[in-house]
């Protein structure tokens, strides 16, 4: 599994700007649903977590998405 440090790096790249756990992504100043799908695939591609659209959804903050990899 990854770490913490490595999970907030690659949602740092697709996101385009720091984030930490508390970031709620949707809230970044860029934010667009392109930028929603390129997490979705990169939480399958890097981390092998197939994550459904309600799950993401569900999901307000960086820490959230986090979560679901446990």
């Amino acid at each position: 599994m990854a770490s913490e440090s490595e999970f907030l790096e690659r949602l740092s790249d697709v996101l385009e700007t720091p984030v930490t756990l508390e970031t709620r992504f949707r809230d970044v100043d860029n934010w667009s649903s392109l930028m929603g799908f390129g997490i979705l695939v990169t939480l399958e591609n890097d981390f092998g977590r197939r994550m459904t659209v309600d799950e993401f959804l569900t999901c307000q903050t960086v820490g959230d998405l986090w979560t679901s990899l446990k």
